[in-house]
């Protein structure tokens, strides 16, 4: 078995955070954005009346215009690729070392340079989203342009809504060090913040780098005879958050523990940064509504590329199958014998993997490349790939940031993946999710820029269909009953996070909104807000509710998104639902599967579902069907719960 790289190989854009040609970069960059707004400025009187544009298309006026506005879209285009790079390079420095002096005193700086980018190109989109149809009709039909037609429909859509060009480029440039300064504080807060981790009765051999043990005297598990030790170890969130994942039950509730205590010393900043970040954004919308109302979720999904019927049929569907999820988790409460699954026990591995050998990163790619080459060997050698040329940054390190992500440079493209490896089946699945991501991306590299942006909901149907690759992939080779539970916990595990958990997340979400149109939330209403939020999907299928959930989880921090919850269920359901159809087009599924990856970046959901599969994912039935899906699986590694429970017995 090869030896894969566990760590970034981003040397070929810059030699590290010190290197002078970064400055010499940015330099460059702030010099052609200048270009670029002094080119777009012509557009500042237009943009405002634009819709009025009454020149024949057949006018020298009309061509010299089309002529301008194809020279502006080419130079955006390479700015775009240029600040990417670095904003990529920076980032992905910051994340495994969020205390890299020279990577956090340039991020502001790429910030402030994409506001300006922003900013610049802010005239010419005003006067094309507000341009007569014909006029925008004849853009599109020359070559060069059509690569803008979804993204210019797409964006006329909210045409109601749009500010005038100086109060979208004031927008803009207030968000830097408003709206995103916020975002930026709790990470730098995630990947600061240490917790103290206090185990009791934890076999030596599982014991962390240690600050302290002591001795607890010895134990049989399976005729093998371990020294138990009460262990005291201080950590970083993002190696605390793998522990979640440990299958030894005691170390796992003693980092949910820390982490709590961890988030609880600083409830009241995260409180501020959540009520800065959404003060700013109802205030955006209000400003948004003179001519008609702008909801939230109408922002949310107009970004997500689908309808708020599709949304409103997604939630009501789901939660009147929740009991589905509620079943899954009772299941693994049974296996892990204990009457009620507790918040640390969500991402537990299955218990009779306890004294198994942790999982290499090695062996890790191997598991996923193998079940992606199930699908096409090309996806299976991407995988491999992927890890040979040090595209995946999984090892831990002291300063690393919490979560896991796939990004990607823009010249050439080449996807990047982060994530927090430590040995265990969650690190696994984590690793094949993103590795969808990262092949959504490959498969999509020789498309335009404005034609690979696709929206969340579908960017997270090829992580999960990934996901479901490995899962079956290792079902099909369990050869026994213990083997195929290890398996199907994945599917109880990941019904009860998509069909519960998430819609917890947006359950919250919406009720803190709705209470900061009133007031400042201050933590302790957070606290209640997610314990009612939680209660409300899982009802008794959990022991306790994270009532600090709204600290610890990222998401809620994003400064440059809302509502980063429901796509995932979007991209589960959705993906399942995908990935029922291989039987039916057997050697060709992978042909349409791929070529319905190309087209996330130029249709919304609804078309590319109808398009594609010929469904309406407006209505229940395509959620039903997919929950379904889930049913069955829940209900197999039920009776291999009950199974193994009665073996035990």
């Amino acid at each position: 078995m090869p030896q894969f790289r566990q760590t970034w190989d981003n040397s070929h854009f810059f030699k590290g955070s010190d290197d002078p040609q970064i400055k010499i970069a940015m330099v460059q960059l702030k010099q052609d954005i200048s270009e670029l707004r002094d080119r777009c400025s012509r557009f500042l009187e237009q943009a405002d009346l634009s819709e009025h544009f009454d020149h024949d298309i057949t006018s020298p006026e009309i061509t010299t215009l089309i002529e301008t506005i194809r020279g502006l879209h080419n130079q955006r285009t390479v700015i775009r690729h240029a600040l990417g790079n670095l904003r990529v390079f920076i980032s992905s420095t910051l994340s495994g070392n969020s205390q890299d002096a020279n990577a956090t005193s340039c991020f502001p700086t790429l910030q402030q340079l994409a506001a300006e980018l922003a900013q610049a190109i802010k005239p010419l989109e005003v006067f094309l989203i507000r341009a007569p149809q014909p006029l925008i009709n004849h853009v599109l039909a020359q070559p060069d342009l059509a690569e803008l037609s979804f993204f210019l429909t797409h964006a006329r859509k909210l045409k109601a809504h749009l500010l005038s060009v100086q109060e979208e480029t004031l927008l803009a440039g207030l968000a830097v060090n408003g709206l995103h300064s916020w975002g930026n504080l709790y990470d730098e807060l995630a990947g600061s913040l240490t917790c103290n981790i206090t185990s009791v009765a934890i076999p030596a051999e599982k014991r962390l780098e240690s600050d302290g043990t002591e001795p607890l005297g010895e134990q049989e598990t399976n005729g093998t005879q371990h020294q138990l030790v009460r262990h005291h170890e201080t950590i970083g969130l993002a190696k605390a958050a793998t522990l979640l994942s440990d299958p030894n039950r005691s170390l796992r509730a003693a980092a949910w523990h820390g982490i709590q205590s961890a988030w609880d010393s600083r409830k009241e900043t995260v409180a501020t940064i959540l009520n800065s970040i959404n003060g700013w954004r109802l205030e955006e919308f209000k400003q948004r509504s003179y001519q008609q109302d702008f909801h939230y979720l109408d922002k949310s999904c107009h970004e997500s590329a689908i309808e708020r019927q599709t949304l409103d049929t997604l939630l009501e569907t789901t939660y009147a199958h929740r009991s589905i999820g509620q079943r899954a988790l009772k299941a693994m409460g049974r296996v892990l014998n204990t009457q009620q699954v507790e918040p640390w026990d969500l991402l537990a591995p299955a218990p009779i993997m306890g004294d198994s050998d942790r999982i290499t990163f090695d062996a890790a790619i191997e598991i996923v490349a193998d079940a992606f080459s199930q699908l096409t060997p090309a996806m299976g050698e991407f995988a491999m790939m992927m890890a040979e040329k040090g595209w995946i940054d999984a090892k831990p390190t002291p300063n690393r940031t919490t979560g896991a992500y796939c990004t990607g440079f823009s010249n050439p493209r080449e996807p990047r993946i982060f994530l927090t490896f430590d040995g265990t089946m969650t690190n696994v699945m984590t690793l094949a999710h993103e590795l969808g991501h990262a092949w959504h991306n490959w498969v999509m590299r020789d498309l335009p820029w404005a034609e690979s942006n696709y929206p969340m909901t579908l960017a997270e149907t090829a992580s999960i269909f990934a996901e479901t690759l490995v899962r079956d992939t290792l079902l099909t080779k369990a050869t026994n009953p213990v083997q195929r539970l290890e398996v199907s916990w994945q599917d109880a595990q990941s019904a009860a996070s998509f069909l519960l958990n998430i819609p917890a997340r947006f359950e919250f979400e919406q009720r803190l909104v709705e209470a900061r149109k009133q007031e400042f939330v201050i933590a302790d209403t957070l606290k209640t807000m997610m314990a009612d939020s939680w209660q409300l999907w899982y009802e008794d299928s959990l022991a306790q509710y994270d009532e600090l959930f709204w600290a610890s989880k990222l998401h809620f921090s994003i400064s440059e998104i809302g509502f980063y919850n429901y796509p995932y269920l979007f991209g589960y359901l959705f993906s399942l639902g995908l990935y029922s159809q291989r039987e039916q087009y057997g050697d060709a599924f992978n042909e349409r599967y791929t070529a319905l990856l190309r087209d996330t970046g130029r249709m919304t959901a609804e078309d590319l579902v109808a398009h594609h599969l010929q469904q309406d994912i407006r209505q229940p039935e395509f959620w039903v069907n997919s929950l379904s899906i889930v049913d069955q699986a829940v209900s197999q590694f039920e009776q291999l719960a009950n199974d193994l429970m009665q073996k035990v017995a």
